[in-house]
């Protein structure tokens, strides 16, 4: 069974290293991201298995998916393949299987209405300027939209704010959002299930960023090579989770009632102060008897790593649609990236560079270079910069675009953003001769580096 629990067996005998069980008693505030956080300042980014929280009596666990060599252990594949075979896969969908109630140890224990208690929970909070009020951060939202029938998986922060009360942040541009406001403009609740500990393959599916026609539970199973098992859930039974999950929260957003939510420290490395955000209401608890509370770190390594796969497929396939000659590419900060690109003409980095500006609210910036230039390697692509670009002809802005209100620098409360291109390669058609610097290859061959050291030491 390819669960949370599984992979963490697989991870202590494949990588022992990467898992930490904590028997020390640590408090939910603060005190568990400032472990993660001093392990990523040495370096180090271990699963943390935090077997006693003040004031909760199940273990967390957080930081599964905090590093490239965990996925690719989870894809079963080397490190460098991790984009390849995600891409390869997430095209290879496998549909779902159902199972009964009886099949689901997410079931085991069933709670509704005044039952349901996420006191019970973890008060996890992160940083010293977020809200007071305690979060959950790998919540992964499960909806259906009321026109296509198609259902939607998505990562959302919960800001836990009662007994069965919570506020739900959705970004405009997301599926989620467009869902929601379908059920707005019909006067109803959107019905959503919540699921809470995932197999990292459940996790890269539901991140797969593409078509609303894509079903992520069936890129999940073309991850996993098989079938996922879901069962429907207690409330809605055009909703499903998956069976083995460790904790489902089940209940509706509601069309009218906002609240407060935040400050929230984000991915970028900081918090965006205080939104209005919908509420969701909470009907059912079902969780395993000895369930496990999953935990994502916001702002640390975790959460940067886990979306770079989706990411990187997305972007390649939006760019290589516009410009076959596409290399590389390279994510080299939020909201950031670098393309290498093979170009047949010097129309090509403007029409990419729009093609992508626009595919994304968390694209913002994309800088195009000569298929001969290192993406990844900043200083390679900011010499590009300075030798290949001129500010008045190379340079895109393109104002009012939609991005992520999660961007610091985005005061728009609708999420309108400028965004920026920058066009680094080389003239096909240049005015003056200009030729990188080379030596000739013969003369490079016959130069043998260890005799000459040799040489020098004796």
């Amino acid at each position: 069974m390819s669960d949370l629990r599984a992979f963490l067996d697989a991870v202590r005998k494949a990588r022992p290293a990467d898992v930490v069980e904590v028997e020390q008693e640590f408090d939910p505030r603060y005190e568990t991201a400032a472990a993660i956080t001093k392990l990523e300042q040495q370096g180090r980014s271990p699963i943390l298995v935090f077997n006693r929280i003040r004031g909760c009596e199940r273990p967390v666990v957080t930081n599964v998916c905090g590093s490239m060599g965990r996925l690719a252990l989870a894809l079963g594949c080397p490190l460098k393949d991790v984009a390849r075979v995600y891409g390869e896969r997430a095209r290879s969908r496998v549909l779902p299987h159902i199972v009964s109630a009886r099949e689901a140890p997410c079931q085991e224990v069933v709670l509704r209405g005044a039952e349901v208690d996420l006191g019970q929970l973890p008060a996890l909070v992160y940083h010293a300027d977020d809200a007071n009020e305690p979060y959950i951060t790998a919540a992964i939202v499960v909806a259906r939209d009321p026109e296509t029938g198609k259902s939607n998986l998505s990562y959302h922060r919960l800001m836990i704010a009662g007994r069965a009360r919570t506020g739900i942040l959705m970004e405009k541009g997301r599926h989620l959002d467009g869902i929601f406001r379908k059920y707005v403009a019909r006067g109803r609740d959107m019905p959503i299930a919540v699921f809470i500990g995932a197999h990292p393959l459940w996790s890269l599916g539901a991140l797969y960023s593409g078509s609303a026609d894509v079903e992520e539970y069936d890129v999940i199973g073309g991850l996993l090579g098989e079938p996922l098992r879901l069962v429907r859930t207690i409330l809605h039974d055009e909703l499903a989770v998956p069976a083995a999950t460790e904790l489902v929260l089940e209940g509706v957003v509601t069309h009218t009632e906002r609240m407060r939510e935040g400050p929230f420290g984000e991915f970028t490395g900081y918090g965006t102060g205080i939104v209005q955000t919908p509420v969701f209401e909470v009907g059912a608890m079902t969780y395993r008897r000895d369930f496990w509370f999953q935990d994502i770190v916001s702002g640390r390594m975790e959460h940067l790593v886990l979306s770079m796969p989706a990411i990187e497929h997305r972007t390649l396939e939006v760019a290589r649609t516009t410009c076959p000659g596409v290399q590389r590419i390279a994510l080299v900060a939020p909201l950031t990236t670098v393309v290498a690109l093979d170009k047949r003409n010097d129309d090509e980095p403007r029409r990419l560079i729009d093609a992508l500006l626009r595919s994304d609210i968390y694209s913002k910036q994309v800088i195009v270079v000569d298929a001969d230039v290192d993406p990844a390697d900043l200083r390679s692509v900011l010499s590009a910069m300075a030798l290949h670009s001129q500010a008045d002809q190379h340079v895109t802005i393109l104002q009012g675009e939609l991005g992520t209100p999660l961007d610091p620098s985005c005061d728009d409360p609708e999420g309108k953003t400028a965004k920026l291109g920058i066009d680094a390669t080389r003239k096909l058609a240049v005015a003056r001769s200009v030729t990188r610097n080379r030596l000739p290859q013969h003369v490079l061959d016959r130069i043998d580096v260890q005799a000459l050291i040799r040489r020098s030491t004796t």
